[in-house]
């Protein structure tokens, strides 16, 4: 061994040894092992992905020295190592830490990017509301500031009045960058009513030019669209445009449909109408926002509204609607006939449809599901063999005004008005059991001639009275359901 130790071979081995004593030592004694640790999980706060983020909360967390933790996180606070973004992540931490006063010591730092990061995180704070709109105003003035686009979204959140002239300057210019353009959006949000005519007219030649980015044609177009004292008829006139641009994006598109429930007029109408019934429009998610729009579209005028809604119920139960392709639209169609307590034939022959509805995309059976809760709500048919029958008594009544059902039009499930979340989780389970809806659409079928006089003399009743009829006669009859019965189809008749 001594001699072993003499040689060249002793020698290696002892310096090896020596090394890893000192690195034992810096490792545990010195700290350098919790300096590293602490260090790379700052970093990963900093700019690493959500998940590298939560793993170093917790490491950080669950270090044995706080002191030193919240002591390393500050001085990454005013270091100049990161920017805004990272800092607001740091900042995030040590609130999580329960050092709350970190963000507050930050919106007075001596590092900019630590006040701005502050920002970020307090601009609805109401105590924190004039330092932080001092913070973003000087941030928006700043032209070679990082993530200038922030400051514009925070000026339009505190609305402050004296960045206005510095967002007019900002949505005038041409970007030259992605960073330049994603600045001009959040400043056309932030600017205020009424648009300066100059900048109206900037955005009209924005959402009309193709050769733009998509995004910010969308931005412009979202803008002219929520003007309230606009050029009506340009923006309707370059709406309807986009909307019928089928070289143009799909979200444009959308955008372009959507914002066209503020023009309740017969031109927005029968463009929304036309895109909706096109047999050769392929975008069936467009389709369903016309459907959605026109659901939306609310006239003033007591006529003209009800208008709409009778050319609602006449598009509900046109069959290039009622048997469209895409099932989301198939489900509205259930959800708003039964708002709009639709009571005729064709309502019931469709919704026994839907009853034994087969869409490889529909993998919830969302279409059957409503269409039993459609049938329900319309006809309070029961069935004793159903499970929990005691959840099926009692149908909603329909609204007394259809005007006041709009906002339900297109709601599903335990949205709808009158279903609880019981009830939708139910008809959720039953509508998975194909052979069970295929019978209970043929006792729908089988009932069909007394559902349908029931619903005759109710509409019989609901008719106003001649003049002269004491006050109270003539009102709605509430309708008996229909059952119980189990749902065993009729013999010899075989499920479709």
């Amino acid at each position: 061994m001594k001699q072993i130790l003499k040689s060249k071979t002793g020698t290696v081995i002892l310096t090896c040894a020596l090394g890893l004593a000192v690195a034992v030592f810096l490792w545990r004694v010195a700290g350098l092992g919790r300096w590293w640790e602490v260090r790379g999980a700052i970093r990963d706060i900093a700019g690493g992905s959500q998940k590298e983020m939560a793993e170093a909360r917790t490491t950080l967390e669950v270090l044995d020295n706080r002191e030193y933790v919240l002591e390393k996180l500050e001085q990454a606070i005013g270091s100049d190592s990161f920017g805004v973004r990272a800092k607001a992540n740091v900042l995030t931490t040590l609130k999580m830490l329960n050092h709350p006063r970190a963000l507050r010591r930050a919106l007075d730092s001596g590092s900019v990017t630590a006040q701005r990061a502050a920002c970020s995180l307090l601009y609805g704070d109401p105590q924190a509301k004039t330092r932080c709109g001092e913070i973003a105003l000087a941030w928006l003035k700043d032209e070679g500031a990082e993530d200038r686009s922030m400051a514009a979204f925070y000026c339009g959140q505190l609305d402050l009045k004296e960045a206005q002239a510095a967002l007019l300057a900002i949505a005038l210019r041409d970007p030259r960058t992605e960073q330049e353009r994603d600045l001009l959006m959040r400043a056309l949000n932030a600017i205020d009513e009424p648009k300066p005519k100059e900048l109206v007219e900037r955005l009209l030649r924005i959402a009309g030019d193709a050769a733009q980015h998509d995004d910010l044609r969308a931005i412009a177009i979202e803008s002219l669209q929520r003007m309230k004292d606009g050029p009506r008829e340009e923006i309707l006139t370059l709406s309807i445009a986009v909307l019928n641009d089928e070289s143009a994006s799909p979200i444009l598109r959308a955008k372009a449909a959507l914002g066209l429930r503020d023009f309740p007029e017969d031109r927005a109408w029968q463009a929304l109408e036309a895109v909706l019934l096109s047999e050769r429009e392929k975008n069936s998610i467009l389709q369903r926002n016309c459907l959605l729009t026109l659901g939306s579209i609310e006239p003033k005028d007591a006529a003209l509204a009800k208008k709409y809604l009778d050319r609602l119920k006449q598009l509900l139960l046109d069959r290039r609607v009622y048997h469209h392709r895409y099932f989301a639209i198939r489900v509205d169609v259930a959800t708003a006939l039964a708002a709009l307590n639709v009571r005729e034939p064709i309502t019931l022959d469709i919704m026994c449809d839907y009853l034994v509805d087969e869409d490889k995309d529909d993998r919830q059976h969302i279409v059957r599901e409503e269409g039993w809760l459609t049938l329900w709500v319309l006809t309070g048919t029961k069935f004793d063999d159903v499970p929990e029958p005691e959840l099926w008594q009692t149908p909603p009544q329909p609204f007394p005004d259809p005007q006041a059902a709009r906002e339900f039009f297109f709601r599903r499930g335990q949205l709808r008005p009158g279903v609880t979340a019981k009830q939708a989780g139910m008809a959720a389970k039953i509508a998975g059991d194909l052979a069970y809806m295929q019978k209970a659409r043929q006792v729908y079928q089988g009932f069909k001639g007394k559902i349908l006089e029931q619903w005759r003399a109710a509409a019989e009743k609901a008719k106003p009275e001649p003049p002269g009829k004491e006050e109270g006669q003539g009102e709605p009859e509430k309708v008996e359901p229909v059952g119980p019965q189990k749902p065993e189809p009729p013999p010899g008749d075989k499920p479709n």
